[in-house]
């Protein structure tokens, strides 16, 4: 089943340049990323922006770019950093929240304990959505008023009409920053809402199309242009756009952006949309594909969802077995 998600933030490894290989799982303390000049805690950030498998390194990342606009509140740059780094932090949150934890979905957690679900998630990421406003506004009354942070802002409110306006606007600069993220939200955004207030599929399709022209090696947008193709029931093109998910390993390999928990998590996507087609060949050779990096880098997550009363999730909590 595909999931739709309000954040348009695959985009960040790109935005911020980052061709920085990995750090390494083991020994990773926070205080060692905050020491030094503003420009080694800076490269810092950007080097635990690549681990985006570990949540921890995402919000100590975000925490040493907020300081710093926080310092600099009269550089632009200080503050679109810090609004990307925490808007990728928040996306990564969600996605414990909806995967690993099942938070309102699933009744039954077999591997994290109640006071960890209801608490840590939750709260660091209502944490992070209360910085990003502040900073939104510490921008605004430092007196900028770029199409970066009207995209931000609209990523806040989500994919609902109240953010049409502000991210038709933005759609209209197209800031080459933004890899095409805007077009993307903006796709969700008239996806998500029913045709009376402003929903279009067809509209949806283009913007996606286009975000996915602008981030050619997005392995999200391309998952949910083919999700949406397959609404109109031209699976033939969902089907081509699918087979080019599993090449995309060998190029993040080589580049090591810390996009392949994005192209983990999007394969297990893929493999739901090509057996929605009925293509079993390809829902295989996707999830092959997955299993494959995920055994190939174990730092990865593997997003296992524990089911709730035998009607989701991969693991059954009464055997606690798959």
């Amino acid at each position: 089943m595909l999931t739709k998600t309000l954040m348009s933030v695959a985009i960040l490894p790109a935005i911020l340049g980052l061709q920085l290989a990995r750090a390494e799982v083991a020994g990773f303390d926070c205080s060692a990323a905050t020491a030094g000049s503003t420009q080694q805690q800076r490269l810092a950030a950007i080097e635990l922006l690549n681990d985006s498998w570990d949540t921890s390194r995402l919000g100590c990342a975000a925490q040493i770019l907020i300081a710093i606009a926080d310092n600099k509140t009269s550089d632009y740059n200080a503050q679109l950093s810090a609004l990307q780094a925490n808007a990728q932090y928040i996306y990564y949150l969600d996605r414990i929240i909806l995967y690993e934890l099942g938070y309102l979905i699933v009744w039954y957690i077999t591997d994290v304990p109640k006071e960890k679900m209801l608490n840590e998630p939750m709260l660091a990421l209502i944490a992070a959505q209360e910085e990003q406003q502040r900073i939104l506004q510490q921008a605004r009354d430092a007196g900028f008023d770029n199409a970066e942070l009207n995209y931000f802002e609209s990523l806040s409110i989500g994919a609902n009409a109240q953010a049409l306006p502000l991210l038709k606007g933005v759609v209209a600069a197209d800031p080459p920053s933004l890899h095409g993220a805007a077009h993307a939200l903006l796709a969700e955004t008239y996806y998500a809402l029913p045709d009376i207030i402003g929903g279009d599929l067809d509209l949806a399709i283009v913007l996606m199309r286009e975000a996915w022209q602008r981030s050619p090696d997005n392995p999200r947008y391309a998952c949910l242009l083919a999700a949406y193709l397959l609404d109109k029931d031209q699976s033939d093109e969902a089907r081509l756009i699918l087979s080019q998910l599993p090449p995309m390993v060998a190029e993040l390999e080589k580049t090591k952006t810390g996009g392949l928990q994005l192209l983990a998590d999007q394969l297990r996507v893929a493999s739901d949309l090509a057996e929605r087609m009925g293509n079993a060949a390809l829902a295989q050779q996707l999830t092959n594909q997955r299993n494959s990096t995920l055994a190939s880098h174990p730092y990865l997550q593997k997003r296992t969802v524990v089911s709730a009363m035998g009607h989701f999730g991969d693991i059954d909590p009464m055997r606690d077995q798959d």
